[in-house]
């Protein structure tokens, strides 16, 4: 990895940068599978995201990182604490949700989307939260594995209309 990139937690005036990553995510996950998201639904994503960001991030119930380059943060990730339940490993109802992983594509193959792992699970254990959840994409899937996530075929999901 690069050392001149600092990897730093994100603040209230980095959410337009961070909301920007979300979309281009979702974008580029669509492409990849020759699917593709219209610019009014790209924006729709893109301030849905920074809303959650504003209302989530002053009380530490989401928390993004972000590596910035030349003042700018070009590769991002964060986690939100949410509600489940207690189970036999894990009493606590606190789970993370592990989300919006991008790194930006002239700063891919450095090991930031790593360090922003690595840190995430850090803030987990100092808050006692025991749980990591994620969803991967193709691309990020052998990322996760090599940090230690397994597939939990258990899982199931529905979206309701």
């Amino acid at each position: 990895m690069d050392n001149s990139y600092e990897l730093i937690e994100a603040k209230l005036c980095h959410i337009p940068q961070l909301a920007i990553h979300h979309r281009m995510m979702f974008e580029e996950i669509w492409q990849n599978r020759s699917m593709t998201i219209n610019d009014d639904i790209g924006n729709e994503i893109q301030n849905a995201y920074a809303e959650k960001l504003e209302n989530e991030m002053p009380s530490g119930m989401c928390v993004p990182w972000g590596f910035v380059d030349n003042g700018r943060i070009v590769a991002s990730g964060a986690i939100t604490i949410v509600s489940f339940v207690p189970v036999p490993l894990d009493l606590s109802s606190r789970v993370a949700y592990l989300h919006s992983m991008f790194t930006e594509k002239k700063y891919r193959k450095g090991g930031l989307a790593g360090s922003i792992v690595k840190r995430a699970v850090e803030h987990c254990k100092k808050a006692g939260v025991k749980r990591i959840f994620l969803n991967a994409s193709d691309a990020g899937k052998r990322l996760y594995e090599n940090m230690g996530f397994v597939s939990s075929p258990e899982t199931m999901r529905l979206l309701v209309d």
